[in-house]
């Protein structure tokens, strides 16, 4: 990549394309970096080496439970750098240990679980196995109505044998039980003593054995993130400050003038202009996309004929060149080529004239196809592409709802939505959390038994050809029965940032997750 002089702040784009905030529940959002920020910036203290990261919105909290875990998702910066994590996937989906150095099984129902010795959290508490069952513990608790407790309810038993040693007992054998921690909220351990002691302040003040504690949070603003001087994990920097820049045009333009080190962008189109204006843009691609996402439940989705109707209308190639000059990776089926568990299993084509004809018949039974997508900022372009497109139809109405948090609708009830999610690396177990039944981030509330013993297969095959037949049926009944219409294109977490900032490629980990407790600036 050459090196170009610091390019000239652009003028607001269209609201076609200037409206990115992150994707806080179920789009995906990338991570950011950077370092050596001016003394005098919001939330950043005088001297040392500093990171300014501009994010496209606020996470909604910083405990250890989100409900998305270690993925490429508003919050997981900070989460990451106060809790560190027992086991992360690399970008290959091979298994990383950190604050755990081994998870074995000979029968995928009980295991052991072993820690490195002598870490501890911020308050001195020691992160050891008791610590690790009791987070896990209050995890299932029912009453604490946790995002993620179905995910430790599958916990029988957890029996600590010596302070870095866990016996874990499952309820029924997981053969992938490793990876369930990696990419769930299960890796992220806090301190037992503030756990129990903060209560619901614990949110706003976590108390971790990682790189870093939060000295300060100002919401809507900024996370200030310090280094913590007793933690076992050691980081190059001393100081992280997340800024939220929701405006995806002024959050470039902050780059450009020097208030951040790195600006994450979902939007293609900032890619782009990114590139052209010599900037680095590195991307990290992983399974699944941007998608469509139905609401089964209600109407019209909860009608077959209408998710056919919408997924046949779309045209990802004609999106991809209206929207992003071409650049967009367009996939033809559900995973990568490049994953280990890919299957030609083709996705639904654009068809006009099939899309009409359905469309036809639905208004013909008295069910016109009308609905409305939620959207995160992020997206609101394609929002208005697909709308746009759709309004060349007979018998269809569609209107867009773009908004920064779209959690609290997506929980309260919708029709569609554009998402970020599932995307993955290993389809274990995110494709089960977000459609599998009664998956705890499955909004659209889709169910099929098929689907459901697929993805029960693929957990419990011990090798990859296994799960490989187990994933190619589950991507059958997704292509038949169309939970989701797309990928619509691979949705890449871009981590923008000038050529002199960084030397070489910055450290991600999972499905595009920054790792800045190992990130260095240049020089």
């Amino acid at each position: 990549m050459e090196r170009r002089r610091l390019p000239r702040p652009v003028r607001p784009m269209s609201r076609l394309f200037a409206l990115l905030t992150a994707l806080v529940t179920t789009a995906a959002v990338g991570l950011l970096a950077a370092c050596g920020s001016s003394a005098g910036e919001a939330g950043a203290p005088a001297g040392g080496r500093t990171l300014t990261i501009l994010w496209p919105a606020d996470p909604i909290d910083l405990s250890t439970d989100d409900g998305f875990g270690l993925q490429m998702l508003a919050g997981t910066i900070e989460r990451l750098a106060v809790y560190d994590a027992l086991i992360a996937l690399t970008p290959s989906a091979g298994l990383e240990y950190r604050l755990a150095t081994s998870l074995d099984s000979d029968d995928g129902l009980t295991w052991t679980l072993r820690l490195r010795d002598g870490v501890r959290f911020s308050d001195g508490t020691p992160l050891d196995a008791a610590a690790v069952r009791d987070n896990w513990t209050l995890l299932a608790d029912p009453a604490r109505r946790s995002p993620s407790a179905s995910v430790a309810q599958q916990i029988g038993a957890l029996a600590v044998v010596d302070p870095v040693t866990l016996r874990i007992t499952l309820k029924e054998p997981d053969n992938q039980f490793p990876r369930l921690v990696a990419q769930t909220v299960l890796t992220f351990i806090g301190s037992p003593t503030a756990l129990r002691a903060k209560g619901d302040a614990f949110r706003t003040a976590p108390v971790g054995a990682g790189a870093f504690t939060v000295r300060e949070w100002l919401r809507n603003d900024h996370v200030t993130l310090v280094r913590n001087p007793g933690s076992a994990v050691r980081a190059d920097l001393d100081t992280i400050v997340i800024r939220s820049v929701p405006d995806e045009t002024q959050r470039y333009n902050t780059l450009l003038a020097g208030g951040g080190d790195i600006a994450f962008s979902a939007n293609l189109r900032t890619g782009v202009n990114a590139g052209e204006a010599g900037l680095v843009n590195q991307r990290a691609f992983s399974d699944g996309g941007l998608n469509l996402l139905f609401n089964v439940t209600t109407a019209p989705f909860d009608d077959l004929r209408a998710r056919q109707a919408v997924a046949h209308a779309l045209d990802p190639r004609a999106l991809n060149k209206a929207l992003f000059d071409g650049t967009a990776n367009v996939p033809t089926t559900f995973l990568r080529e490049e994953s280990p568990f890919h299957s030609a299993v083709a996705l639904p084509t654009p068809d006009r004239a099939r899309a009409q004809a359905l469309f036809d018949e639905l208004a013909a039974a008295g069910k016109p196809v009308r609905f409305t997508i939620v959207t995160p900022l992020n997206f609101s372009n394609v929002a208005e592409w697909a709308q746009s497109l759709l309004g060349g139809f007979r018998n269809v109405e569609v209107k867009v709802d773009a908004m920064a948090q779209t959690l609290p609708v997506l929980k309260g009830g919708f029709q569609a939505t554009l998402t970020g999610t599932p995307r993955f690396v290993d389809p274990y177990p995110q494709l089960a959390l977000n459609l599998g039944t009664g998956g705890p981030n499955n909004y659209g509330r889709f169910s099929d038994p098929r689907l459901d013993a697929a993805l029960q297969d693929g957990q419990q095959a011990r090798d990859t050809a296994g799960r490989t037949r187990a994933y190619e049926t589950a991507q059958r009944v997704i292509a038949e029965q169309l939970p989701l219409a797309g990928p619509l294109y691979r949705l890449p977490g871009q981590y923008i940032h000038q050529q002199e900032t960084f030397d070489g490629e910055l450290p991600i980990i999972n499905d595009g997750v920054l790792d800045v407790t190992r990130l260095s600036k240049a020089g």
